[in-house]
């Protein structure tokens, strides 16, 4: 084991290395000669330097990919597409049917509840030229807390799924 001599420059080498978590040990540190105090009080600040210099990369590192995933999420929610709110739907089938708000409103809540109560029992309802909606089961499986990485045991349980028709997806895909 080295013994290090106890001089300001050491001590502040010492508290860098810790500070910083880097992969030497302490027994690797630079021991300072009692005779050579100038070039002990260099080394040590050029290798308190070197330890700073590493740390300072690893930050802009660790900037610098955060800007990229800054990017790639901005370009993400620029590409989305947006969003077609229930008051602009109402409004749409409103123009297009000719009844009033409240009518389209309610003609929308008859039509989403008739759907959930029939599929919750299990019915498979299908629209031609649109799609059907139907009950999916998931069957019980084994699932990792992310946080904790603890397997979790996670239970059987029943879905709806949509899945679209013919002519609806190649009418999404016109053009494209």
């Amino acid at each position: 084991m080295t013994i290090l001599r106890h001089t300001p420059s050491t001590l502040l080498l010492i508290v860098a290395l810790f500070a910083t978590a880097s992969l030497i040990s302490v027994s690797d540190a630079f021991v300072p000669s009692p005779r050579s105090t100038k070039t002990s009080r260099t080394s040590s600040l050029t290798a308190l330097k070197a330890v700073k210099s590493k740390k300072a990369a690893k930050t802009k590192k660790a900037k610098k990919s955060k800007v990229k995933k800054t990017a790639k999420t901005a370009k993400a929610a620029a590409e989305a597409a947006p969003t077609f709110k229930k008051g602009e739907f109402v409004a749409s089938v409103a123009e297009k049917t000719g009844l009033s708000k409240a009518d389209s409103e309610r003609a929308l809540a008859a039509v989403l509840d008739t759907i959930t109560e029939e599929v919750a029992d299990g019915k498979r309802i299908s629209l031609l030229g649109f799609g059907s909606f139907k009950l999916s089961y998931r069957s019980a499986r084994k699932g990792r807390n992310p946080q904790t990485g603890e397997e979790l045991d996670i239970k059987a349980s029943y879905s709806p799924s949509f899945t679209a028709a013919k002519a609806f997806k190649e009418k999404v895909n016109e053009g494209r």
